[in-house]
């Protein structure tokens, strides 16, 4: 009872009595739901499993995740209409089966540590955070899907721990008998006292938005205002805020295997020939299918047959006279085989998943061919087969191309064999193609491929602002000067002065990747006469949460910036110690009531 009395008190002095810029009090911690935006992206590929169980190590209470339905009607978490950013495999989502997309890496382009991820379920991803016991803002990405989502809703019993968004909330709000509370997502100018409290008569929870920022005194500023729900990219920076204990540390999945579909069974002649017959003579849907079972199948009588099918050609019917005449009298049957380039591209599919060397020059002699999609599924299956053999026409697929489609495919599939000859042309089409998908694609190989030449290249790219169009370039060339580790570190620092916050912010969490090696870097940047610089420095350096960094940082607290000051604070709580308490307890001297503020909670937290 005491120890509640004394919650109240304490909420009642910070309420009625500290400024609005005090330092976030750790008594609201409990308050505020922290939902990560496709889990946790600082370091996971978005919409994996791997996201969210990052996401509730460190603490969150909700994630946020997108869903769109699959040709066969799955449910699966997919932010784009097609796959091809976040995985390894191409198309629309709404074209492709589950069983294909399952296939499909959708972790590698984060890290090879996260290599083996797969598109989750919906399903999965509901009995995870029923598992787990938190929130979930689904947020649904296309009409017409919504009884099925809500189907999948009730069937986990998850009702009132969803917060309805996309398409689903507008059918919220026409199904009135829906329990539950509405999110509803203010401006931060709205974010007053009135409107949050007529938000919660009407028994609904306030929301805000910080997609796109890692902003730690904005995002506590709308904190102390009374916010029941965070929405971030960031959450690691929400949950260091609100101090969270991580609640979880489960290293192993329990709901979804990174396996391949199981692929041991045993063939002979005639399955394989049956499967050939169903690859060729069925509707498209059974030939896809077809494809994939013989890709199961022993390699040696496979593959002959797969490249003879590279090249097939659709029997066509002899003309019978006397049968057209008695078709007059009977009905004709329907033929529902597939056209010969469906066959083909299959054909060329089902190589890529066997994966053998021997595919890649029966692959490359059809690269000639008109049918675009067969091209693009030939350079993907060249990328999983990932062989050298096919550096030197992928290179000049990439610079001469018409297609920007079939351009990015070509450098994806680089990135994967990791020749060292394609660096050059990697590097000449970052630069000079106009298509920003093609410059995403050659700065993720870059990536990949680890080469310091391209360094200069990437950081042109991580720097330019052109809009929404190159955002997906951008945060790749910052992941690919991250992997690119230490000779990257000084384009990284100088990308910290650049005018775009979100250069900023990207330069940032690369340097947080790399980690102790940008230590003596970054406290060098904390004398640089830009205050931008100095703000970030101090940020980074707190992530990193080195003690070499503390004297540095020390000397920082006399920083004629308040902003740069604060920063530096909230950098020594985090890294803790004895040197860094002692330091800012002599920075409570400072007359300015508001750092006095931040000193204080600092301390706290370094002695908790």
């Amino acid at each position: 009872m005491a120890k509640k009395l004394f919650y109240i008190i304490s909420l009642i002095l910070i309420i009625f009595i500290l400024p609005s810029q005090a330092a976030f009090p750790i008594e609201l911690s409990k308050d505020i739901t922290v939902i990560a935006r496709h889990g946790s992206l600082e370091d996971t590929p978005e919409n994996t499993f791997a996201a969210f169980e990052r996401a509730i190590n460190i603490g969150v209470g909700g994630l946020e995740i997108d869903v769109r339905k699959t040709k066969d009607n799955k449910l699966i978490l997919m932010h784009d209409n097609t796959i091809d950013r976040t995985t390894d495999g191409k198309g629309y989502v709404s074209n492709l089966s589950y069983e294909e997309i399952k296939l499909y890496d959708a972790g590698t382009w984060k890290g090879e540590k996260f290599a083996g991820e797969r598109v989750p379920l919906l399903s999965d991803a509901l009995q995870f955070a029923k598992e787990k016991n938190i929130k979930v803002l689904l947020n649904v990405k296309e009409y017409g899907i919504e009884q099925l989502v809500m189907s999948h809703i009730k069937e986990f019993d998850m009702m009132h721990r969803i917060y309805f968004g996309g398409t689903l909330k507008s059918y919220r709000d026409k199904e009135t008998d829906i329990p539950g509370s509405k999110l509803v997502f203010l401006p931060p100018d709205e974010i007053t006292g009135n409107m949050i409290d007529y938000t919660h008569e009407k028994h609904n929870h306030v929301g805000t938005s910080m997609i796109g920022s890692d902003d730690i005194f904005e995002m506590s500023k709308r904190m102390i205002k009374g916010v029941d729900v965070i929405l971030t990219d960031y959450p690691g920076v929400a949950v260091d805020l609100l101090n969270y204990v991580v609640r979880n540390n489960m290293k192993n999945k329990d709901i979804v295997a990174k396996d391949r579909l199981g692929t041991g069974v045993g063939g002979n002649d005639a399955q394989i020939l049956t499967l050939i017959d169903i690859m060729t003579n069925e509707q498209p849907d059974k030939s896809r299918l077809a494809a994939l079972a013989i890709s199961s199948q022993p390699k040696e009588t496979t593959i002959p047959i797969l490249v003879e099918l590279l090249t097939y050609k659709k029997k066509l019917r002899r003309f019978n006279p006397v049968g057209k005449i008695f078709s007059v009298f009977k009905k004709e049957e329907k033929d529902y085989s597939p056209p010969a380039k469906i066959v083909r591209r299959n054909a060329a599919w089902s190589l890529g998943l066997i994966g053998d060397n021997r595919a890649v020059q029966p692959l490359i002699k059809q690269l000639k061919t008109e049918d675009l999609e067969l091209r693009r599924e030939i350079i993907h299956a060249l990328k999983r087969i990932a062989d050298t053999q096919s550096t030197l026409l992928l290179n000049d697929i990439l610079l001469n191309d018409e297609n920007p489609y079939v351009r990015y495919d070509a450098a994806g599939a680089l990135g994967e064999i990791k020749d060292g000859d394609s660096i050059y042309p990697l590097i000449t089409a970052l630069k000079n193609d106009k298509k920003w998908i093609v410059k995403a694609g050659c700065a993720e190989a870059l990536g990949k491929l680890c080469d310091n030449k391209a360094v200069k290249d990437l950081k042109y790219i991580l720097t330019t602002d052109a809009g929404s169009e190159a955002s997906w370039a951008r945060d790749r060339a910052a992941w690919a000067l991250s992997e690119i580790g230490n000779d990257a570190i000084d384009a990284l620092v100088s990308s910290l002065a650049d005018n775009e916050e979100s250069t900023r912010r990207r330069a940032s969490w690369a340097l947080i990747k790399i980690g102790n090696p940008t230590v003596p870097h970054l406290t060098t940047a904390l004398r640089s006469t830009n205050k931008r610089v100095r703000t970030r420095a101090a940020f980074v350096l707190g992530w990193i949460g080195n003690k070499k960094a503390v004297l540095s940082l020390s000397w920082t607290l006399g920083d004629r910036e308040t902003k740069v000051k604060k920063m530096a604070i909230w950098a020594l709580g985090r890294i803790g110690g004895e040197q860094a308490e002692n330091a800012l307890s002599k920075a409570l001297n400072d007359q300015d009531e508001s750092i006095v503020e931040y000193t204080r909670e600092a301390i706290q937290r370094i002695k908790l």
